[in-house]
């Protein structure tokens, strides 16, 4: 894990920050090499998305037996805990995945080519209309033992209200909750309870920015 830096350019990066490298490099990234002690024989991509590859690795256990690893590839992932005069900025959207509405932090995908404090600064906007002055990056983590992708958190600073510019097919409202109800809130959803809400309201209060 890696822990907070600021930066108020959205433009530039600390160079050498985790934040700062291209997705899915950079030393954070475990899978990008092997344990001696755990060595990959074999690894077979059987499927590929715009979105995600998919495959497995046939590794070694220490044992000497051979087993299989089924592991997701998609693009490392933002979110934002943004706080609007004492409110914390939500978004409710359908997940047809879930086949359920979700109560979520603004969150989205890295962009090739883009740093993940871009990608913040991206998802934030274009999602609630909101654009921050400046974005601190709390933590970056491995959200589930399937994947191969980091999810970076960022609080987000000097807010101005604007417009939205979500993606055809996108549907998703804004919902401001009081910074002191905010983790509860997330708890207490109508849809189902969302990692990219609880964990990143966590590292937040736990930094002191609720």
């Amino acid at each position: 894990m890696t822990g907070p830096s600021e930066d108020g350019d959205e433009e530039s990066d600390d160079d050498g920050s985790p934040e700062a490298f291209p997705p899915g490099t950079g030393p954070a990234a475990p899978w990008a090499t092997d344990d001696p002690a755990w060595p990959v024989r074999e690894t077979s991509v059987t499927w590929e998305t715009p979105f995600f590859t998919a495959g497995h690795d046939v590794v070694e256990r220490p044992s000497g037996e051979h087993a299989d690893y089924y592991w997701l590839d998609p693009a490392d992932a933002v979110t934002v805990v943004a706080v609007a005069e004492g409110d914390v900025l939500f978004v409710r959207q359908y997940r047809p995945r879930h086949r359920t509405a979700t109560l979520e932090l603004p969150t989205g995908g890295v962009d090739e080519g883009e740093t993940p404090r871009r990608a913040a600064h991206r998802e934030l906007s274009e999602e609630t209309g909101f654009r921050a002055d400046s974005l601190t990056h709390l933590e970056s983590y491995i959200p589930s033992g399937w994947l191969r992708y980091h999810r970076h958190v960022f609080v987000a600073d000097g807010l101005t209200a604007g417009e939205t510019d979500l993606e055809d097919g996108e549907e998703i409202e804004t919902v401001r909750v009081p910074a002191s109800a905010a983790l509860s809130r997330a708890r207490a959803t109508d849809g189902v309870v969302m990692e990219n809400a609880l964990t990143p309201l966590l590292l937040a209060r736990a930094e002191g920015r609720l």
